[in-house]
């Protein structure tokens, strides 16, 4: 399986001291990752497509992981992404497509920018948010044929920019410490190609996601 890793960034701490990260932020951009993250594995064929069962989402068919191992990977690093999030101490998850040897080939990329006010009375139903989190889905769906001639014996490998006291904090929570972080040096590495992807908002903050393909 492949290893749970973050990136050190410079998250301004003052600044994220008045960030409300509350907790319907928190759930519903969980369970959107979620979704994106089994949905990319799926149209990326990184896991034979067998492995895969339909599901209801946002009012349209997604695909989830029927694979036990593979799932319990990905809700632990969605254990971790929401630990950054709540502490408001996330700025970019990369989730990348790899070779064999590890070295991503095109990576989906979400910028977490978090605003600084606030209408709490703003899709209150959450109803623009889940069409937003819908369209993500489909045009996830028409990109598909994008992603064509990836490795047969690929992988996948999450990044997670954080900073270095949220990533010790994280450590010594009891149902994160058997599934430690591993720091990585934030190299820059040079993208052939942008695909954009969509724009959105959850609540307090703004999520953007795009491809990177490598060069």
């Amino acid at each position: 399986m492949p290893c749970q890793i973050y990136k050190l960034d410079n998250v301004d701490a003052g600044r994220c001291q008045n960030i409300i990260m509350d907790s319907c932020l928190v759930d519903i951009t969980i369970e959107f990752l979620a979704v994106a993250f089994h949905s990319i594995l799926y149209y990326t064929s990184t896991y034979p497509e067998s492995i895969f069962e339909t599901k209801k989402k946002y009012n349209i068919v997604v695909y989830r992981s029927m694979h036990p191992e593979l799932n319990q990977y990905i809700d632990l690093c969605l254990k971790s992404i929401a630990e950054c999030l709540k502490s408001g101490q996330l700025k970019r998850l990369e989730f990348a497509i790899t070779d064999n040897t590890y070295k991503p080939i095109l990576k989906f990329i979400f910028d977490f920018d978090h605003m600084d006010v606030y209408d709490e009375t703003a899709d209150a139903y959450l109803i623009k948010t889940e069409q937003n989190l819908r369209a993500f889905c489909l045009k996830l769906a028409t990109l598909s044929n994008k992603f064509t001639n990836l490795p047969q014996d690929g992988s996948f490998t999450i990044y997670i920019h954080t900073n270095e006291s949220t990533a010790v904090a994280m450590a010594s929570k009891p149902d994160l410490e058997d599934f430690p972080l591993v720091e990585v040096d934030d190299k820059y590495e040079d993208s052939d190609k942008i695909l954009p992807i969509r724009r959105f908002s959850v609540r307090n903050c703004y999520i953007d996601t795009y491809i990177e393909f490598a060069k």
